[in-house]
């Protein structure tokens, strides 16, 4: 218990002094279950902007040619952000950093302790 509540108490800090904002809005869908141009709801929290590296992190991508085979390695960009404020994150939600739009792919609860999220992120291409 003792080891959790430091852990908390670190990653919170380390969040509040290096963070930045994001804001994230939610969509509401039509009857077909298709994205509106209407927001439903904007969660806004404090968080740190990550690539993903190590373990999960990283994207591997084999492109095959004539010659042989090359292997592409692409970073994959994470939020890491407090248990509380990541709660009511979902998949799809969108947040821009930068001018680049992005949008929730996947979000994990670190270790599954309930003290930090890891929020991944696809950039959004309008598609």
């Amino acid at each position: 218990m003792e080891a959790t509540l430091f852990l908390r108490n670190k990653i919170n800090r380390h969040i509040q002094w290096n963070g930045q904002y994001f804001t994230f809005i939610r969509y509401k869908k039509n009857d077909y279950k298709e994205f509106t141009n209407e927001v439903d709801k904007r969660y806004s929290f404090k968080g740190i902007f990550h690539d993903g590296g190590g373990y999960g992190g990283m994207l591997n991508f084999e492109l095959l040619e004539r010659d042989g085979s090359r292997i592409v390695t692409k970073m994959k960009p994470m939020i890491m952000c407090s248990y509380e404020d990541g709660k009511a994150i979902e998949r799809d939600d969108v947040t821009v950093i930068g001018d680049s739009p992005y949008r929730v792919v996947d979000k994990q609860n670190v270790k599954n302790l309930n003290i930090a999220f890891e929020i991944s992120l696809e950039e959004d291409k309008g598609e």
